[in-house]
């Protein structure tokens, strides 16, 4: 009996001290001031805490590394016939933590013509801000994305997962940088040389299509906007949320099309401003991917108007593009997001491929004829183009297409049919880096 008492005293011991600690830690990383009013206790409980985390990180791959042990390291040429007027390349990748790097490649010679390789703890400081509920913790090693090459050999990138946009220099230095709000996914410039960039404010909109209490959701709702920022200063001229967007043209069934909400309606991913004008848009509107909808639309922000809107056949898409006078290309990532709410998940994976569709495709809309074709898809297939998040791809003049299988780490040239030149950018003898939304530069 007396056995039987010790062992649930043990065991009533361990639950409360587990309550106690787990309190104590959740303070420690709640408080303003970092665990400081803590004093000396405050650096080993964390430290005790962090030890799952770090043995995790210790035996696991960065998450940047792709497992690919059979491509050519760099730019492999396959049969470039056609390939000799291609525009430049310039690439992101990772060559290890904290060592993202931005290179700007000829093609098809493959040589590298400039690189940057900014400070990348630097940018991750300088783009971290209290204030952003999503912060990733301190010390993270981040990603920079869609990096855009302005006239004076500067590139503007954004980090994704914080609070940064920044201008770096030929020479590596901040030019100037943004912590105001997340800005993510591409970055463009339109016919005026504004940048347009996808942005995130700290705290939502209101909006009356949610709960009468503002305060249960202003810190939970994704409310995207497009922003239009000075290149030399970083202000932004100009802001709206896609969901007010949405609902000032009378589409809030498509917000609410099951009778549900999730806190990421819209996953804006794209913006591409029109260049040149034709007669389906005009110089200064804008291509919109909303990947959560599965929609893409073409808007003039000068009259807060949806010009047009189709959603599908493509499916949680990323990038699109004005090709000629009378389409559009949609890159498809056609994978099915699980989340269900209710009973059993149907996987425990968060986005998959279904049997029937196994791979990203290519979708040409041709506005005059109201069509819709898919004339790269023996080469997706081909290739295995299948990157779960992300993904990139632009026609180039001569009708040959660039992918970027994102996470898989690969840019794939080809023509309709076969593969041309594929890149990667090797860490050792099994792993290539990710790419990080690579350019082509006309």
């Amino acid at each position: 009996m007396k056995n039987l008492r010790r062992f649930f005293i043990i065991i009533a011991a361990i639950f409360f001290y587990t309550i106690f600690l787990s309190s104590f830690v959740r303070n420690i990383y709640l408080s303003t001031d970092v665990g400081g009013k803590w004093g000396i206790l405050a650096s080993p409980v964390k430290f005790m805490a962090e030890i799952p985390s770090l043995i995790k990180r210790a035996l696991e791959k960065p998450e940047f590394y792709a497992y690919n042990n059979t491509s050519k390291d760099g730019l492999d040429k396959f049969n470039i016939k056609g390939a000799e007027h291609y525009p430049k390349l310039l690439v992101s990748y990772k060559d290890k933590e904290f060592g993202q790097k931005f290179e700007l490649i000829d093609l098809p010679s493959g040589k590298t013509l400039k690189q940057w390789e900014p400070d990348n703890a630097e940018l991750y400081n300088k783009g971290f801000n209290p204030k952003n509920p999503e912060n990733p913790e301190k010390g993270s090693d981040l990603y920079f994305f869609h990096p855009l090459l302005m006239s004076d050999s500067s590139i503007i990138v954004n980090s994704q997962l914080t609070s940064l946009l920044a201008r770096i220099n030929k020479d590596n230095h901040i030019m100037w940088y943004n912590n105001d709000r997340r800005y993510h996914h591409t970055t463009e410039l339109d016919h005026e040389g504004n940048i347009y960039s996808c942005t995130r404010p700290f705290v939502s909109g209101q909006y009356d299509i949610f709960p009468e209490d503002y305060n249960s959701y202003k810190d939970i709702l994704v409310d995207d906007a497009i922003s239009k920022i000075n290149p030399e200063t970083g202000e932004i001229l100009s802001s709206k949320s896609v969901i007010q967007i949405l609902l000032d043209n009378g589409y809030e069934n498509l917000l609410l099309y099951k009778g549900q909400v999730i806190s990421d309606m819209t996953h804006l991913n794209d913006i591409q401003p029109a260049l040149y004008n034709s007669k389906h848009w005009l110089k200064g509107d804008l291509l919109i991917s909303c990947r959560n909808l599965s929609t893409v639309f073409l808007y003039r922000p000068s009259i807060n108007k949806i010009l047009w809107l189709k959603t599908g056949p493509w499916i949680n898409q990323h990038d699109v593009d004005f090709y000629g006078k009378e389409k559009v290309v949609v890159f498809g990532n056609d994978v099915i997001r699980e989340e269900s709410s209710q009973g059993n998940k149907i996987t425990l994976k968060p986005l998959y491929f279904s049997e029937k569709t196994k791979n990203n495709e290519i979708y040409v809309y041709d506005f005059a004829m109201n069509t819709v074709t898919t004339p790269y898809s023996r080469l997706m297939e081909t290739e295995k183009i299948r990157t779960l998040t992300s993904g990139r791809c632009d026609i180039l003049p001569n009708g040959d297409i660039f992918v970027e299988d994102t996470n898989n780490g690969r840019l794939v040239f080809g023509d309709s049919i076969n593969k041309k030149m594929e890149y990667v950018k090797r860490i050792d003898d099994n792993y290539i880096s990710s790419l990080f939304w690579s350019r082509l530069i006309y």
